[in-house]
């Protein structure tokens, strides 16, 4: 019985660390389209961050963090009746259908949720929930992206074996990128410092300011993590036999 919470609790932080990646590619997305509609002009978090442009740093950090988050969940689950990429898709495409249906207005802001977007506790409970089940469903389905279909599962191996042979670039690409986020991380946390009122007086609609910075953390920890780890595109450099599995048809 631990064992077998062991293996779920590896699996579940797997999606997790997936699900943070998601958001920080699509919340440094945001800051990017308003740095650069802006011609520049925007410039965010300054005078911490000396270069809007570095936010890019976060989307590369986060999308080098799906590899080893995939290797964390590499554990062996019986499937509930179908792989769990068909449970993703109905989760994002049911989801949307229901918004554009019940608050087509808000279409635009699952996409771009922190464009320009403030709202009271009321109005942005819903979005955010839309928020969690529509990249809920996609963190499903690519964590199951290999089963999807054989002309997927040949394109990740033979991008898994060319990544292999740059393997030291990767790393080195990996650290400083990381690095380059936990500055990123730091200056939205002086510039929130500066411009907030106090802690005990946030509105609602600041909510998200302190997940995004929270979720940097995560998302510049993890990977320091994975490089100190050695953990790269699901493949360790070390690792033990006891731990390795297999993406079989038992495999969760």
């Amino acid at each position: 019985m631990p064992k077998k919470a062991a293996v779920i609790a590896r699996k579940i932080l797997s999606l997790a660390l997936i699900f943070n990646s998601l958001v920080s590619i699509v919340s440094a997305a945001n800051i990017l389209a308003s740095f650069y509609v802006s011609r520049y002009y925007s410039r965010p978090y300054s005078p911490y961050l000396i270069d809007g442009s570095l936010v890019w740093f976060i989307i590369l950090t986060a999308i080098l963090n799906i590899g080893p988050a995939k290797f964390v969940g590499r554990v062996k689950l019986k499937r509930m009746l179908f792989h769990h990429y068909v449970y993703g898709f109905l989760a994002s495409s049911v989801s949307l259908v229901l918004i554009a249906i019940f608050a087509p207005a808000s279409i635009f802001l699952l996409l771009l949720p922190s464009l320009d977007f403030h709202a009271t506790s009321m109005q942005a409970i819903p979005v955010y929930a839309g928020l969690f089940f529509v990249y809920g469903g996609l963190t499903l389905v690519i964590d199951d992206i290999h089963d999807v279909s054989l002309s997927i599962g040949r394109a990740l191996d033979r991008l898994r074996m060319k990544a292999q042979k740059s393997s030291r670039v990767l790393q080195a690409i990996h650290l400083w990128s990381s690095l380059v986020s936990i500055y990123v991380m730091l200056s939205c946390a002086l510039w929130y410092l500066e411009n907030s009122r106090a802690v005990e007086s946030l509105p609602f609609w600041n909510a998200p300011q302190l997940i995004f910075m929270a979720n940097l953390l995560v998302t510049s920890s993890w990977g320091l993590k994975a490089v100190m780890g050695r953990l790269r595109f699901g493949e360790p450099a070390l690792r033990s036999t006891d731990t390795q599995t297999d993406f079989g048809e038992s495999s969760f």
